[in-house]
């Protein structure tokens, strides 16, 4: 299980997300709080959320190919 704060500044969310099987992998979760769409990075050892615009500014996503890729 995942579980951590929204990566929006300003919401106190928090989330409870099973961690997918195989890790390391991203998946775009809906914050319960406010609404807003985030990427998450399921690890078993570091799990990451980030905002829409941090990840596009970090990732670079091919939805063609299905790949993400580090910039």
């Amino acid at each position: 299980m995942i579980i951590g704060d929204c990566p929006y500044e300003g919401c106190n969310g928090r989330h409870m997300i099973p961690c997918a099987e195989d890790c390391p992998s991203f998946s775009i979760e809906i914050c319960e709080s406010c609404g807003k769409e985030f990427w998450l990075l399921h690890s078993r050892i570091n799990p990451v959320a980030y905002t829409y615009e941090g990840f596009m500014e970090e990732y670079e996503v091919n939805e063609e190919t299905k790949q993400i890729i580090k910039k």
